[in-house]
């Protein structure tokens, strides 16, 4: 019961505010006009500052494991090249196959996966997802951005385009300047890092509400299949296969919280700015989000009591 309601309480509020970013779409508080340029913002500005100020402050010296993030970062290219082959079998839209494999393997770590972390294994739980936080994310952010590009309607970019966008992506420049400050431990003045601290609190908020300004229930439902499988893949199958695969590995304890955190949290709000950005299916990528944020109550909690049950968290 207590990780059913934890679940709950990490999850629900984040629904709340999706759908009062639905309902001020009703009520015409914006329109489509605003909501692309909050888009831009949420892209340009927010998501880069939270995700440098979540790996700046992180101290990954300390509590670094090789192994396990070998382990992690091998199972997320067994996902993408598994995805890179299924998926275009499942969909001939070429800008929807981006979507889907993007939401694959691109979970929602930095809002969820580290509360999930301290709440499955404490504080060196936290401490270890903090660290993983600042290889993950970059991680994350390069290969949605090599997916988005190849698999767009627009023309294929070449392998020196697809680098070109890697470079000038503001979510990796966040992560990339929160790498370095952290490694070199760079000290920020007080007068900076308040700011920095105050646009990171707005970040995902300001994300959800957009997100959900932007929900369309017709082409939901014309995506429906796909936002069923690819959800139930996501929050389902791929939590419990790399849980099992770490089992074998000889992983326990905070190693199993952490992949629980990596795999089974609900696809990232930041994937539906990226998206809009690089012109894939953006309705698709707000409903995955959507579907998968609201699913993640049960499968979260799910994991959980499974793998506490057989004694391996």
């Amino acid at each position: 019961m207590q990780n059913f309601l934890f679940s709950v309480n990490a999850v629900l509020p984040l629904f709340i505010l999706i759908t009062l970013g639905w309902f001020l779409t009703r009520l015409k508080v914006w329109n489509g006009e605003f909501l692309k340029t909050a888009n831009g913002i949420s892209f340009n500005v927010l998501i880069p500052t939270m995700l440098f100020y979540n790996i700046y402050t992180s101290d990954f010296r300390s509590v670094f494991d090789a192994k396990l993030l070998a382990f992690v970062l091998c199972a997320v290219a067994i996902v993408v090249g598994i995805a890179f082959v299924v998926v275009p079998i499942l969909t001939h839209d070429r800008a929807r196959q981006g979507v889907i494999i993007q939401a694959l393997f691109r979970g929602n770590f930095a809002l969820l996966g580290l509360p999930l972390c301290q709440a499955l294994a404490g504080d060196a739980g936290a401490q270890t997802a903090s660290v993983f936080l600042a290889f993950l994310i970059p991680a994350f952010n390069v290969l949605a951005t090599v997916v988005l590009s190849v698999y767009s309607n627009d023309k294929v970019d070449s392998p020196a385009q697809i680098i070109k966008k890697i470079l000038k992506n503001p979510l990796i420049i966040g992560c990339v300047l929160g790498l370095i400050f952290s490694l070199f431990k760079i000290p920020l003045p007080e007068i900076v890092l308040k700011p920095v601290r105050d646009l990171k609190s707005v970040a995902t908020p300001f994300a959800l509400l957009v997100l959900g300004g932007d929900f369309k229930f017709k082409s939901f439902v014309s995506n429906l299949k796909y936002v069923l499988s690819t959800g139930l893949v996501r929050c389902i199958a791929i939590p419990a296969l790399a849980i099992f695969a770490a089992y074998l590995l000889g992983f326990r304890g905070i190693h199993i919280a952490l992949i629980i955190s990596t795999f089974g949290t609900p696809v990232a709000v930041s994937s539906t700015a990226m998206t809009y950005k690089m012109n894939g299916d953006y309705d698709l990528a707000c409903q995955l989000v959507v579907f998968t944020t609201l699913f993640s109550a049960i499968s979260i909690t799910m994991l959980a009591f499974v793998t506490k049950t057989l004694g391996i968290l």
